[in-house]
């Protein structure tokens, strides 16, 4: 009975939407008079929906205290009592999750318990949406055979540690950073790029990471307004770079290599290692002058070092890249379609902090996460219809287990249930940290189906196949012995026996109270009916028929 009811519930999930769909991003909305508009409530005093919704955005997903004191910082009673101000603060200053590529536990079982038991989870949040721009992928990175140790996964843990360490710092830092990292060397081709061959004679560096440092990383394809609406003339999109602009950027950043007590001959490479950043060698870089963006040229005769400085410099002062990255972290964080002003807020502060500083990622996500339409008790009204995103998978398995108020037991190292979490992820399109390609798990601007021209990045890596396994997912969490027995702990025992204050409770603390009238009376009646079995059955169904209908997939 119950798999039959998981395959009406994804047709469910996938076909229940209004007749005429939601509005596009050119549809006009209806004006509403301004004494009527919605108003964010005032961030020092928080309501306990608002609360819910900025941990939703901030965290790896709400939870309750349940009777703890002082509550933790990732709890609704406690960003409640200190307002989200103070939550953001106490985020910035929290202990730093690290990876360990060394470790016994794969990087995606170490995701997924810094995730449900971290104390960094804003922290994480911003790494883990960076992440998914500057894209590294664990299955891109050679194991060499003749060391001993996992290349891919020593790689891979350095790269994470660099995005969770720099994740509220300088942008530009980050770009010179991710730049050097041998990581990033490696997948996309930077380290041992070289300009010449070991006679001497001149030849075209590689154009991979130059490509896609401008196109993926930091500019986009084409150009765009502060508000991040595109730029048209005469009704077209406008490229914000040329071919001859990647094959000069290529030039200007050969000529690194992996880190080693000298540099090779000309034409020669330095063997991998992940131990340090890499290093100049002036030998093998083309030091001639090229012609960047927006008429700038390098300095003639300079060396690999100088020329990168130049070449993230005219990058990092690009008026395209604030309203590139600022949207892309809103999306992952809050919203996929964020309003024109919404994004300009953001841009704003990317701009100016305040005190003159460009970049500053710290001033971005407190700007972002105190917004206007990120606050209150719901979206604001004008927004409603075209706010939101689908839950991605990674966010949706840790929303469900920290909901339950859940914990991941590894009983002195024997068991390693974040390995599980990591299983479900990936069954559902989303494999930490191995995205598929340089493109991510989904692209940021890929339409919602049947949207009218909204963005649903999630939507790109959802199908029948994939929306049958988040019920699936979600039935083995809760309903088979075996996710227990793992070391997944969930309680049940925190949710209300009786029938329609279970209803309630969910309706109060997995949807900040913004749960229809209609699955309201489904769940109710699903939960009475003679056959839904005992009291724990019961728990199990209503949390099993909430999180998998739209309005709970739809995180707003």
């Amino acid at each position: 009975m119950m798999r039959r009811l998981t395959l009406s519930l994804v047709v469910c999930t996938l076909a229940c939407v209004p007749d005429e769909g939601p509005p596009g991003p050119d549809t006009p909305l209806p004006e509403t008079p301004d004494h009527q508009r919605q108003r964010a409530e005032p961030l020092d005093t928080p309501s306990e929906p608002n609360a819910l919704r900025f941990l939703e955005q901030a965290t790896f997903g709400p939870r309750l205290a349940h009777g703890v004191t002082p509550p933790p910082a990732d709890t609704v009673e406690h960003v409640m009592a200190v307002g989200i101000r103070q939550a953001i603060t106490e985020q910035f200053a929290a202990p730093r999750s690290t990876f360990d590529g060394l470790a016994t536990p794969d990087l995606g079982s170490q995701f997924f318990h810094h995730a449900i038991h971290g104390q960094d989870q804003l922290r994480q949040r911003v790494a883990f949406a960076l992440a998914q721009v500057m894209v590294v992928s664990q299955n891109g990175i050679p194991n060499i055979i003749s060391t001993p140790e996992s290349e891919p996964r020593v790689a891979m843990a350095s790269y994470l540690n660099l995005l969770n360490q720099r994740a509220f710092g300088d942008f530009r830092q980050l770009m010179e950073d991710v730049t050097l990292h041998p990581a990033m060397g490696t997948y996309l081709d930077l380290a041992n790029n070289k300009a010449f061959k070991p006679n001497g004679q001149p030849i075209s560096p590689n154009e991979n990471y130059a490509r896609e440092l401008l196109q993926l990383f930091t500019l986009g394809l084409h150009r765009l307004q502060e508000n991040g609406e595109p730029v048209l003339v005469s009704g077209e999109k406008v490229p914000v770079y040329t071919e001859a602009q990647v094959q000069a950027f290529a030039h200007t950043l050969s000529g690194w290599t992996y880190a080693a007590p000298a540099c090779p001959a000309i034409g020669r490479s330095n063997p991998a290692t992940y131990a340090a950043p890499m290093m100049p060698c002036d030998v093998n870089h083309d030091s001639t002058s090229r012609e960047l963006l927006r008429g700038v040229w390098t300095t003639p005769g300079a060396s690999a070092r100088r020329h990168l400085k130049e070449a993230l410099d005219n990058i990092f002062q690009d008026p395209n890249l604030p309203p590139f990255i600022c949207k892309q972290l809103i999306q992952h964080l809050v919203s996929s379609n964020p309003s024109p002003e919404y994004v300009q807020a953001v841009v704003d502060v990317f701009k100016d902090n305040g005190s003159g500083e460009r970049g500053d990622l710290r001033a971005v996500i407190r700007r972002i996460l105190q917004h206007d339409e990120a606050r209150g008790a719901q979206p604001p009204a004008s927004q409603l219809a075209r706010f939101g995103h689908l839950r991605p998978p990674a966010l949706y398995v840790t929303a469900l287990v920290r909901g339950l108020n859940g914990t991941l037991d590894t009983q002195g190292g024997t068991q390693d249930p974040g390995s599980l979490l990591s299983d479900w992820s990936q069954t559902l399109g989303q494999h930490v940290p191995r995205p598929p390609s340089v493109f991510s798990y989904y692209p940021p601007n890929a339409p919602a189906p049947g949207g009218g021209g909204l963005l649903g990045p999630e939507f790109a890596i959802l199908d029948t196949a994939t929306a049958t396994a988040r019920a699936n997912v979600t039935h083995d969490l809760l309903f088979r012995a075996s996710t227990a027995t793992k070391g997944v702990l969930v309680d049940l025992a925190i949710l209300p026996p009786v029938s329609a204050d279970l209803v309630q409770w969910l309706h109060r603390n997995w949807l900040h109270g913004a749960m229809s009238p209609d699955l309201q009376q489904v769940i109710l009646n699903a939960i009475s009916h003679p056959d839904a079995g005992d009291l724990t059955r019961r728990k199990k169904l209503a949390v099993y028929l909430t999180s998998l209908s739209p309005e709970f997939q739809i995180q707003r």
